[in-house]
């Protein structure tokens, strides 16, 4: 089965509108989200690499993100997304 790589750069603007004591959380929601749109899959197959993760807490619970640049690959059912 052939292997789907594509990039794409996420805004996320609307996490700010969010409390600030849960900003992260709802950039994870988003990516997920948005993986989950783009990619027709279920958002429950949309795995984030343990690298995406750190770089998104990296700023701490109230970080102010405004976009973020991701690599997403399927392997078999499974949509993993990278930093990229």
């Amino acid at each position: 089965m052939s292997q789907v790589e594509r990039e794409y750069v996420i805004s996320l603007d609307r996490a700010l509108l969010a409390a600030k004591y849960r900003r992260t959380e709802k950039v994870v929601q988003m990516v997920r989200r948005f993986v989950a749109r783009h990619m027709r899959a279920k958002p429950e197959s949309v795995k984030l690499d343990p690298s995406l993760n750190e770089l998104i807490w990296s700023k701490g619970i109230q970080a102010k993100w405004r976009r973020i640049k991701v690599k997403v690959s399927k392997e078999e059912e499974v949509y993993r997304v990278l930093p990229s």
